[in-house]
């Protein structure tokens, strides 16, 4: 499937003939994110390029963190000076936005690329508005991968672990060779992480897909979700003294100088791995984490279009629209960024060996699973999930049936 360019150029071209302007004024969009990594960094230069070569003017606005680009863009929206385009999570959240009146839509690029025929239906879903796309998901990350050093499991006497009770028996053989079993950075979201792929590996699909995608407070006061919070209770001495706060980028670094064995990170580590000139699945070892049957966790990167009023700043909107969503735009982001392409219709020639099993899992649709706030969870519920998570795993003295116990009650508090 390709895009049909010939009308979306004359899509562009008609909102630049209504300006009398000429088309690098018209197309100048100031473009608001939270990529400040290398890989990241590198990773969003592929659409720049891809954006300048069609005539475009890319004015670049880095913001730290996602959570504080996120307030900048919502801040200035309000106050009446918008970004032309800015990341940010699609979702609840996005659609608070666009029932506010923040944002324009961008349907009218979405229906001559046939956005509905090439994305997954999950992903197309959660880019609407009313029936109408509000968001150009650029990507599809998938959060549950287990990436390991080979030399340091091959210097424990270690296989890759199958299940989780394997990486807890491989465990004390890695930190009787000094190394570290599980590197973690401990920032609430990274705990999330590690935590979910525990949930989908001990309690399965069907059962992640009921306490995420139906807050089913039955299915969260099982004996399966039990044993989930006894499977992470044990892997909480298996991380080393410095990682409360630490980065996901600067703990990615401990599994590739192989300090740390094993890190569980979504494939935007990938993008670091990529960019300190290692290849996933030849230096750097990756498998989806330990799960009974498998499934992919998918989020994704999006861009979101402010409602900006005046024809020049719509034109480039449009313009961003279509380059974002183009295959040969999506490959090139995604192999510098560690993703898949959010389009399934994308070749995987290219790619590395770890993105290969990603696009090939996705090709079955049970496989589908999404983080929790792309299942349409409330803000506050999607707080008080992670709260729930980062006060159990940091408080030792925690008991599973306390850490289960608290969940429930969070999320029911929340709702």
């Amino acid at each position: 499937m390709t895009m049909n360019t010939p009308r979306l150029a004359a899509l562009a071209a008609a909102l630049l003939l209504t300006t009398g302007l000429g088309t690098a004024q018209a197309q100048t969009a100031e473009v608001l994110h939270w990529w400040t990594s290398g890989g990241e960094s590198a990773a969003l230069a592929t659409i720049r390029a891809a954006y300048t070569a069609k005539g475009g003017v890319w004015q670049d606005t880095p913001i730290a963190g996602g959570g504080n680009a996120r307030a900048a863009a919502v801040n200035r929206m309000i106050g009446g000076k918008p970004p032309t385009v800015f990341q940010y999570s699609v979702g609840l959240q996005l659609l608070e936005l666009a029932d506010q009146g923040l944002l324009n839509d961008i349907d009218d690029v979405a229906q001559v690329g046939n956005w509905d025929k090439a994305l997954p239906p999950l992903i197309a879903n959660i880019s609407k508005y009313k029936g109408k796309y509000i968001a150009a998901p650029v990507n599809i990350h998938g959060e549950n991968w287990m990436f390991y050093n080979f030399d340091a499991l091959k210097k424990a006497g270690v296989e890759v672990p199958k299940t989780w009770a394997d990486f807890l028996a491989a465990a004390p053989k890695l930190k009787a060779a000094g190394i570290i079993p599980l590197a973690l950075g401990g920032e609430p979201w990274q705990e999330r992480i590690l935590f979910n792929s525990v949930l989908l590996g001990v309690g399965g699909r069907e059962h992640y897909a009921k306490v995420y995608g139906k807050l089913d407070k039955a299915a969260m006061g099982t004996d399966t979700m039990l044993d989930v919070f006894k499977t992470v209770a044990a892997l909480r001495p298996l991380v080393d003294e410095s990682s409360p706060g630490r980065k996901w980028n600067e703990t990615a670094g401990m599994v590739m100088k192989g300090t740390a064995a094993f890190q569980f990170m979504g494939d935007w580590a990938k993008g670091e791995m990529v960019a300190a000139k290692l290849e996933p699945g030849k230096d750097i070892g990756c498998a989806l984490a330990p799960a009974k049957d498998t499934a992919y966790i998918m989020t994704v990167d999006a861009f979101a279009f402010s409602n900006v009023k005046d024809a020049p700043s719509k034109g480039a909107q449009t313009l961003m629209a279509t380059v974002m969503m183009d295959p040969a735009t999506q490959a090139a982001f995604s192999k510098r960024k560690g993703s898949i392409p959010s389009r399934l219709d994308v070749p995987d020639i290219g790619f590395d060996s770890c993105a290969k099993v990603a696009i090939n899992t996705l090709k079955d649709p049970a496989t589908h699973l999404v983080s929790t706030g792309l299942f349409g969870v409330p803000s506050a519920v999607s707080g008080a999930i992670d709260d729930a998570i980062s006060q159990f795993w940091n408080n030792k003295a925690m008991t599973p049936e306390q850490g289960r116990d608290l969940f429930v009650k969070a999320i029911d508090r929340a709702k």
